[in-house]
Order: C-alpha cells, then structure tokens, then sequence
C-alpha cells in the first residue's frame, strides 16, 4: 500500500463526494483548487493528486483513504468495535510514530491477531533483534526479508537471515484518529 492506485481514484473520489452530497466547488475549496480539478481528478484525466490531497478529501467525505486510494478495504473511516476480539488471540496497540502516515498516524491504534507468520504483503507488528517493534508491510523473498513503511521518509529495511525477525501478530483493524481532525 505505498502508491495511489489511479485507475480506481477518480471514481472513487466521485462516488464519495457524491454519496455525501458534496458539490465540486465545495470539494475544491476544501483543498485550495478549482472545481475543474477536482472533476479532472474525477475523470481520471490527470494524476496530479497528492496523499495530503486524498487525506484531505477522505475526511471531507468521511471515507477511508486507503479505500480513496485505490485499495481493496472497507470504504468506511476506521472505528473499532472492541467487542468483537477477545485477549487470548487479539490485543491493542498504539503506533508510536508516523513512519504508517498517512495510513496510521502516531496515536493511532490497531488491533493485532496473536501469530508468527503473515504472508507476503500483509501488515504485522514486527520486532527485528531486540529492538522496539513496529507496524511494517511483511515480503518475504529466498534470501532475505523486507519490512516497508508506508510513509516514504523511512526506508524500507532489507533482513537477511543473520537477524532474528519476530513477528508477534498481524494488523487485522485499525483507528484512524487523524481523519476525523482538520
């Protein structure tokens, strides 16, 4: 999940503006340009959109952004029902930085399914050594391991079989509190 899918995005972002009844003018405004932008964006006529731009967008709408993105997730902003997991399998926890941005946010919360394996693209909370764990994209190849962050300023770090990779769980929900802020 590190690029905009735009071949989904300008029905997506149209079908989430329209859905709340939200006119062009009012969507461009909300993000500092025209109205024909946001019907290019719309049309897919342009790629020109940035992920601050999708953020904004998506909490306009009140949607997911990595639904508006292009991604094959629940298009309904994150909220988490704590009802439904019980602490022998699942346990909560709070991202400690902004390495997931803008995906999950420091503060955020996900909930973790207890396991030791996750396949090749999926989300876990990862520990490398001894070190602090963190929420990293799992991919594992013959020789080695990677564990990308969502957001671009953190590399993505190449495992090789000297280090002892621990994964604790993988990343089953989450709570995305920065899209409910403006």
């Amino acid at each position: 999940m590190d690029k905009i899918i735009f071949e989904k995005v300008g029905q997506r972002l149209k079908q989430a503006r329209e859905s709340n009844h939200i006119t062009l003018e009012e969507a461009g405004k909300k993000v500092d340009v025209h109205k024909s932008t946001v019907l290019r964006w719309e049309n897919g006529e342009t790629e020109k959109i940035k992920l601050p731009v999708i953020e904004s967008l998506a909490n306009l709408y009140g949607v997911n952004p990595v639904w508006l993105m292009g991604y094959d997730v629940d298009m309904n902003a994150n909220t988490i029902n704590y009802n439904n997991y019980n602490d022998d399998e699942y346990f909560s926890f709070t991202i400690m930085d902004d390495s997931m941005k803008p995906i999950l946010y420091d503060g955020d919360i996900v909930i973790i399914h207890k396991q030791d394996n996750v396949q090749n693209g999926e989300f876990a909370l990862i520990a490398v050594d001894d070190e602090v764990a963190n929420v990293r994209k799992f991919s594992k190849f013959d020789d080695f391991i990677e564990l990308s962050a969502f957001n671009s300023y953190y590399p993505t770090r190449r495992i090789d079989n000297s280090q002892k990779v621990k994964i604790i769980g993988k990343v089953i929900e989450g709570r995305i509190s920065k899209i409910f802020k403006d």
